[in-house]
């Protein structure tokens, strides 16, 4: 064989093996390789359990209220918040209408309660 023999055997091979690789990974599978949908079961059960959890549905709602005030209270060792500045929504100082209550530049920092909240 000559050279550009080769290099076309050798060329229409990596062409062919990235088609073959296209049509491999694109194509959809036969339908008989397909996974098949989860069986549904007994009807009896099915609506047995549907029935449970239309009775249950208000249930829940109790228990989940108590956890949620149990939440809402706070750590004793959580600081309190600084009083505001003024009242109302517009600043006497700046003039600023709707603006913090308490000024976000204090000491160079962006701070809140002391602590700083901008790295």
């Amino acid at each position: 064989m000559n050279l550009t023999t080769r290099r076309l055997l050798s060329s229409s091979q990596t062409t062919m093996r990235t088609i073959s690789h296209f049509f491999r990974s694109y194509t959809a599978d036969p339908p008989f390789r397909r996974p098949g949908p989860i069986p549904l079961g007994d009807p009896k059960e099915q609506k047995e359990f549907e029935e449970l959890v239309r009775k249950n549905q208000g249930s829940f709602t109790s228990t989940t209220m108590a956890i949620e005030e149990e939440e809402l209270q706070a750590h004793p060792d959580v600081r309190e918040k600084p009083p505001p500045q003024f009242e109302g929504e517009k600043n006497p100082i700046t003039g600023e209408i709707g603006g913090p209550k308490q000024d976000p530049l204090k000491h160079g920092d962006w701070s809140y309660g002391s602590r700083v909240t901008d790295f």
